[in-house]
């Protein structure tokens, strides 16, 4: 097994086997467990159902994407029982409340048969999606060729905005004519207007 033990080891490893000086271990126990211990921190450990349980749908997510990053964290779980693994998923359902819904009313014995319901459900909010951008699509405003043809109020026969500056020119007359106008004789120098205020 010794002999072996160095073919199988990448560049890194092999370039600490190396540098050990001669003589560092008498038994292949010693050599594991020192092999173990200095590259324990770069592998990646075991996840269990704790970690499983993290995994949280998040806001505005498709259901596709939480189920893929479920599956892909029960993947790297050794040992997980069918039931474990469903409650995970339920409790991990904060924001698709349908799903949630039908999975507490109906559960699921299996994995499987879990991951098919979630299938159902994710081709419906797909097609869900879908529908909510035509319809946004088809809401927005026209282009801007047909809003000026659609918001103009121009005289089509005049071809100008002289009309607009009539009714500009009228309210500044009415405006300034209020201005201007002197008080009558029998207007009395109290004001006996009452304010909002009551002063």
């Amino acid at each position: 097994m010794a002999n072996y033990f160095p073919v199988v080891l990448d560049q890194a490893s092999h370039q600490w086997l190396l540098g050990l000086p001669e003589d560092s271990f008498d038994s292949w126990e010693e050599l594991r467990q020192a092999f173990i211990d200095n590259f324990i921190a770069t592998c990646e450990q075991p996840r269990n159902k704790y970690d499983l349980e993290m995994i949280r749908d998040r806001r505005n997510e498709p259901l596709r994407d939480y189920i893929r990053r479920f599956s892909d964290m029960r993947l790297k779980i050794p040992k997980i029982s069918h039931d474990e693994a469903i409650s995970a998923f339920i409790k991990g359902l904060r924001f698709h409340k349908a799903l949630r819904s039908k999975l507490l009313r109906k559960r699921p014995t299996t994995v499987a048969e879990l991951l098919a319901m979630d299938k159902s459900y994710a081709d419906a909010d797909d097609a869900e999606k879908l529908i909510r951008e035509d319809v946004r699509g088809a809401e927005q405003l026209p282009p801007r060729d047909d809003r000026r043809r659609r918001f103009d109020n121009r005289n089509p026969r005049r071809g100008d905005n002289r009309d607009h500056r009539e009714g500009w020119d009228r309210r500044r007359d009415n405006h300034d004519d209020f201005r201007g106008k002197r008080p009558r004789d029998n207007d009395h120098e109290v004001n006996t207007v009452k304010r909002p205020n009551g002063r």
